[in-house]
């Protein structure tokens, strides 16, 4: 059944599942938003097409070049923001998802008073047999290290690209600070676990196909700890700004006092060091179960 709900299509060179994605988000969500980044293939021909031969409100929006999914997102959110209904839903356009689960999403929300959903393709277990094992492993790393990073250790699947929010959580901060690549699912859980949101998961199925990727993992493995070190800066700096949080406090303790044992090489200071990072990390599991017990 149809409800009041915005959803925000990501495509790129989606020609042969872009339709029946939409086609089947239709029946779920009032507004659709396709943001073509700038595809090579006849993705946005298909999706004109069926504009003209749906009686649906879908609104199309193409990037002058290829942009990335963050900066593609961060656009549909901009459009998505402006309209009534008050919760959006992004599901990506390659048909990996299916847009039956949208309700599961919206019933978590609501009946929760969740502020913000992940899917999880980890509690299902058939998407565990049919997943590709560099998939499997990539995100077993990626998804302890968000963990440590963010602060938030209930979310197993961050890498996630199907989710659902409420909009008004970007009342309390810009998406324009959010990444705009492929980390933009990382860096958005940062922020929303940053200010406090209340975030939930819900399993989904997920279709493995052998489309190849649009995101380039070796660079995107380079990149991976660079980008996590900056989210981590960026996390901290968020709750020592607005939550004046204790483990920020040591967060922003402990890198000058590295960088100077670097130099100096005291063997109390490394010992310090060590104390300061356990610390770290005894508030934080602390601060975030704490923050779940209260809602």
């Amino acid at each position: 059944m149809q409800q009041h709900i915005t959803a925000i299509i990501p495509c790129y060179n989606e020609e042969n599942k872009i339709k029946e994605v939409i086609k089947d988000v239709s029946n779920y969500c009032s507004k659709i938003l396709v943001i073509d980044d700038n595809s090579t293939d006849k993705s946005l021909k298909v999706i004109s097409q069926l504009k003209n031969e749906m009686d649906i409100d879908l609104n199309i929006f193409k990037n002058e070049k290829n942009m990335g999914i963050g900066y593609t997102m961060k656009k549909g959110i901009s459009e998505a923001i402006k309209l009534e209904n008050e919760i959006i839903i992004k599901i990506d356009g390659d048909g990996q998802h299916l847009a039956s689960d949208i309700p599961k999403f919206i019933s978590k929300i609501k009946e929760e008073k969740l502020d913000f959903v992940k899917g999880n393709r980890f509690l299902l277990k058939k998407n565990l047999k049919s997943m590709p094992l560099s998939k499997l492993i990539g995100n077993l790393f990626v998804t302890n290290l968000q963990k440590l990073i963010s602060g938030n250790y209930s979310i197993s699947d961050p890498n996630n690209g199907f989710l659902a929010f409420k909009k008004d959580i970007f009342e309390t901060f810009d998406f324009d600070e959010l990444n705009n690549n492929y980390f933009f699912e990382n860096s958005l859980l940062i922020h929303v676990t940053a200010h406090n949101f209340r975030v939930g998961e819900v399993g989904i199925e997920t279709i493995y196909n052998d489309e190849k990727s649009s995101i380039p993992l070796f660079r995107a493995s380079l990149k991976t700890i660079p980008t996590f070190i900056k989210l981590l800066f960026t996390k901290n700096l968020i709750t020592a700004r607005y939550n004046l949080s204790i483990n920020s406090i040591l967060f922003f303790i402990f890198w000058p006092v590295l960088f100077a044992n670097i130099f100096y090489n005291y063997f109390l200071l490394w010992i310090l060091l060590i104390i300061i990072l356990i610390l770290y990390l005894l508030v934080d599991l602390l601060n975030f179960f704490s923050n779940k017990k209260n809602t």
